[in-house]
């Protein structure tokens, strides 16, 4: 089993992020709870400019509030066709950041290579950045759309004012 975790910081406010990373997943995977998104590792883990690997999956993801009032998502997700990708369990966890303008996405957990011996042979010498990379694109797409939604939202607000 290997362990992945991968962090950014948004520059959304904590009291707003939990209802935008929702929509991120919705919106993503066109079904509240779940459905297809599609993970992406520019690069391939490797910098390899110009070149992604990437694949559907199957999501599930589940709000709950942790006991330090961070909001927290179980995640799974498989692949959506089979083959040898991994199957990931973990969490994706909204924390306060340093400001109230922003705050901390972690998504922590773990994976299991496809393929034994030969699959943990890969992980450890190639999978294990494909994993990474793959972590913080998710991350940075997620980041993008949050910052976006928040922004028209707040836009929204300044013109039904005026």
């Amino acid at each position: 089993m290997s362990i992945l975790k991968a962090t950014a910081v948004v520059e959304t406010p904590f009291a707003r992020a939990g209802d935008l990373v929702e929509r991120f997943f919705a919106a993503s995977t066109q079904e509240a709870g779940g459905g297809t998104l599609r993970l992406s590792a520019p690069g391939a883990g490797l910098g390899m400019d110009g070149f992604a690997v990437g694949h559907d999956v199957i999501v599930s993801f589940r709000r709950h509030k942790r006991r330090n009032e961070s909001i927290a998502f179980d995640l799974h997700w498989e692949s959506a066709t089979g083959g040898p990708y991994p199957v990931f369990d973990g969490s994706l966890t909204i924390a306060e950041d340093e400001t109230y303008e922003s705050c901390r996405l972690i998504l922590e957990g773990t994976y299991t290579p496809p393929g034994r011996v030969a699959g943990a042979a890969f992980d450890a010498a190639l999978g294990s950045r494909i994993a990474q990379a793959t972590a913080q694109e998710l991350l940075a797409r997620m980041g993008s759309f949050m910052r976006e939604r928040f922004e028209s939202m707040e836009a929204a607000k300044g013109s039904a004012q005026g």
